[in-house]
């Protein structure tokens, strides 16, 4: 989940703009006496009402797709300004370099060494006009492919991680910046997004080597949306939600609580609201293993073991990763071992014919 430069504030700001003003996920707030810059949400829209501590005003503009992360900085960052104007009367308030900066290693097809592992860069037509990079992994020994679906920061050159998670059991893998992101076409958005997921899936699917009983999708964060939307669309093996949302409405409520509500308008965008993974899970027949950390903060473990419970599928497991908080869970051994067996059992059961053809009939909403 990634920030993408972020667009300046004017110095000089019309008294009737400063009171309120669209927030999104890569909002800048910017201290005008100072010109320090640091990052708000984008999944919602709301209104910053602003206040002054001793001429210091909070402008906010909106950018793109920035890591939910940084909502918890700037939820700090609020609670330090409120306590200022209110508790303290400060006369300034001080944004530490961990509060802007946000290193993440890179990869590219060229740089990508993982062994036995083989990379191929391509490009999915979705659209018409719409094109969207993919990195196809693929290995000889491998019994699935798994379809990835990453957060609304992901993008293909800082996967390093999954890169070589996903591949670490014998499964190839199919990895895709989303329209707008990287080397994509287009501009995102909620029902481009589930048009084009299912786009890629079919894209995967007509390749002579995947076949739906041997194919996992995978979804982290917002990704999870994405992959329970296409295993209630589209036939599959094996479901993998990693630290997921319950729904849009859920996920806000836990990302901005009562006491910043007090200073922030929220007002949830109508094509978002609607999202449900509760109402996806409910239908879901193939094996699912479903990940939380139990120190996450953007999508809080609850919701993890929520959609478990609620989960239709008759071969479900949860882990809820202790000090796991919401990225890197993939590294944890529990996590490890319990993606390997999930492949081993796809890749078993797709070789014994008729041994699961209920269990991985179409997902499909009637």
């Amino acid at each position: 989940m990634d920030e993408t430069s972020p667009t300046k504030i004017p110095g000089t700001i019309p008294s009737e703009e400063r009171k309120r003003s669209p927030i999104r996920w890569g909002g800048t707030v910017h201290f005008e006496d100072s010109g320090r810059r640091v990052y708000a949400p984008q999944v919602i829209t709301g209104a910053l009402h602003r206040g002054t501590n001793t001429g210091h005003s909070v402008l906010v503009e909106s950018t793109h797709s920035v890591p939910p992360e940084y909502l918890f900085r700037m939820r700090r960052i609020l609670l330090l300004v409120c306590a200022g104007v209110f508790l303290t009367a400060c006369s300034s308030i001080t944004i530490g370099e961990q509060d802007v900066l946000y290193p993440k290693p890179s990869v590219t097809p060229q740089t990508f060494d993982v062994e036995g592992v083989a990379l191929t860069d391509t490009m999915l037509t979705v659209a018409d006009t719409v094109d969207v990079n993919a990195w196809h992994l693929t290995q000889p020994t491998a019994e699935a492919t798994v379809l990835f679906f990453g957060g609304n920061g992901f993008y293909l050159v800082q996967s390093k991680g999954y890169l070589r998670a996903l591949t670490r059991p014998p499964a190839d893998a199919l990895l895709w910046d989303y329209r707008g992101y990287g080397r994509s076409d287009g501009t995102p958005g909620v029902e481009a997004l589930k048009h084009d997921a299912l786009a890629v899936y079919d894209s995967l699917r007509a390749r002579s080597d995947v076949s739906a009983d041997r194919l996992v999708v995978w979804g982290h964060s917002l990704g999870s949306f994405l992959a329970s939307y296409v295993a209630n669309e589209r036939e599959v093996a094996g479901v993998v939600l990693e630290n997921p949302a319950t729904t849009v409405d859920d996920w806000v409520d836990n990302l901005i609580p009562w006491y910043v509500r007090l200073f922030l308008g929220v007002n949830v965008d109508s094509e978002l609201q609607g999202e449900s993974n509760l109402e996806f899970v409910r239908s879901l027949e193939a094996p699912l293993l479903v990940v939380a950390g139990a120190n996450d903060n953007v999508t809080a473990p609850e919701m993890a073991r929520r959609l478990h419970r609620n989960a239709g599928s008759p071969d479900k497991q949860l882990i809820v990763v202790e000090e796991g908080t919401h990225n890197g869970l993939y590294e944890d051994p529990e996590v490890q071992s319990a993606y390997r067996e999930l492949i081993e059992k796809v890749g078993s059961a797709a070789s014994t014919p008729g041994a699961s053809a209920d269990r991985r009939t179409p997902n499909r909403r009637p």
